[in-house]
């Protein structure tokens, strides 16, 4: 039988069954605080007062900007293109033409146009600010901290948002003291900086700290009361407090003000979720093959998975993707479910990997399917590889992934890297709200085992709170009695 979603292994190895291993549910949970463009700022086009522009030139320069924001890149580069030709030495168009291709997602592209404005000129503080922004938005922090720096030097009037920046790349590099101190400093510099509360408010959190967090939320709403962001994340803070009416409201609130489709429908959905009296939970069956359910065959393999009728679904599977389905990475990574579920491991690690091979952007459920497979086999360097790239792929489409964060902190946490692990089991409560409950229950032990006796029996607590039934609810009691003596 598969393992659970959750973190099949408890106190340090001792395995402990939690449920059905599933993919995940499209629509997974917003990453809190998570890295989108409301968060870590807005990069911008460039037109340096000082310069000195043909009136060709500058006409192209305003051509080619007008596009870029209306997010026509590629025409907005043929206009660029033009001024390279007619004057190759303003570092301002290949700025531009880096930011063309960082809103089509081309990261690769956009870094060598902002180099090449950068070796033009080396303290070229809009081109310094946008691509240490870029960088942020790839999992750099270190490297963006460095050109935020340098920017700081260039751009005096825009260090209150560099600032929030750098506080940003702190927090990633697991820096929490020094990003608060960026924040506070951003906060010195702009009294009315938003963002910077919401930052304060993420570090509170990942502090556990969720009182703070709320209040430092407030202060950014009463800044910002049009944000659709901060009402979202005071939404996730009420669930998580298990305070229904307030979180409706502010899930509310937020789609008043939501603009971005996708981000609505997610906050539809959480509130749909509460109203029916479900959690918000990131698991969850949904249509598990991909495309129409008209096809026999993949209607009887999806009702065998709901059932965890493995062998059912493992031979329709089998003939879907070695026919009709053989290019639907969905459908693969649901074949590995049935054979992992039957017990055929290494077919079924074959199956993730020709899932993730064919589905372009990241596919976080194969690469989490796929490490909880190589952990069942005692390949732990292969699944901390494969828990850590399916929350890069989550985090690249802007959601979060919490299971992949506790599995992650177990690996973590067995091999002595208390610190590490700890973040990670904080980051899988904060993104699942109540719908983890054994990732409070791994902390507790890792807690417990650091001699965090008083952290560890409120996380115990916490857990029994939130599933008094569950398969570690006996082992928890225990340990808060042992703890206590009580």
């Amino acid at each position: 039988m598969p393992f659970g979603p959750f973190g099949p292994f408890g106190p340090f190895g001792r395995v402990v069954r939690v449920g059905p291993l599933i993919p995940f549910a499209v629509g997974s949970l917003t990453a809190l605080f998570c890295h989108t463009v409301a968060f870590l700022g807005v990069a911008e086009p460039a037109l340096a007062e000082d310069r000195t522009y043909r009136p060709d030139v500058m006409a192209r320069m305003l051509a080619g900007i007008k596009l870029l924001r209306e997010r026509k890149c590629q025409a907005a580069r043929v206009e660029f293109d033009e001024v390279v030709k007619e004057q190759p030495e303003l570092p301002d168009v290949y700025n531009n033409i880096a930011l063309s291709y960082a809103y089509e997602g081309n990261n690769a592209q956009a870094e060598i146009w902002y180099r090449k404005a950068l070796d033009i000129e080396p303290i070229y503080g809009q081109a310094l600010n946008n691509y240490g922004i870029l960088l942020s938005s790839m999992h750099k922090p270190a490297e963006a901290i460095k050109l935020f720096n340098r920017c700081m030097e260039v751009m005096p009037s825009n260090q209150p948002d560099l600032y929030f920046y750098v506080g940003n790349a702190q927090r990633e590099l697991g820096h929490r003291s020094e990003a608060r101190k960026s924040y506070i400093q951003a906060i010195k510099l702009k009294p009315d900086s938003a963002k910077a509360y919401s930052g304060l408010a993420a570090i509170d959190l990942d502090d556990n700290r969720i009182d703070d967090a709320y209040d430092e939320l407030k202060k950014a709403l009463q800044l910002s009361p049009n944000s659709a962001f901060i009402y979202y994340h005071l939404g996730l803070i009420e669930e998580k407090r298990g305070h229904r009416e307030a979180a409706l409201s502010a899930y509310s609130n937020s789609l008043k003000y939501e603009t971005n489709k996708k981000y609505s429908a997610e906050t539809k959905n959480r509130i749909a979720r509460l109203k029916s009296g479900g959690g918000g939970g990131p698991f969850g069956f949904g249509n598990l093959l991909g495309g129409g359910n008209s096809d026999e065959a993949r209607n009887r393999a999806h009702q065998a998975l709901v059932k965890h009728d493995w062998s059912d679904a493992r031979k329709d599977l089998s003939a879907l993707v070695h026919g009709a389905a053989a290019e639907d990475p969905i459908a693969w990574n649901n074949y590995g479910l049935a054979l992992a579920g039957d017990g055929q491991q290494g077919e079924a690690l074959d199956a993730y990997r020709k899932a993730v091979q064919l589905k372009s952007g990241g596919f976080p459920e194969a690469q989490y399917n796929l490490g909880m497979v190589l952990r069942h086999m005692g390949d732990n360097r292969g699944a901390e590889q494969a828990f850590r790239k399916a929350i890069e792929d989550s985090a690249r489409q802007h959601e979060t992934n919490p299971c992949s964060q506790n599995m992650l902190g177990i690996i973590l946490r067995e091999r002595g890297d208390f610190e590490a692990a700890d973040k990670a089991f904080r980051r899988a409560i904060i993104q699942a709200g109540n719908s983890l409950p054994v990732a409070h229950y791994n902390l507790a032990l890792l807690l417990e085992h650091t001699e965090n006796s008083r952290d560890a029996v409120s996380e115990y607590r916490t857990y029994l709170k939130l599933s008094p039934q569950g398969k570690n609810a006996s082992a928890a009691r225990q340990r808060l009695k042992r703890l206590t003596g009580a």
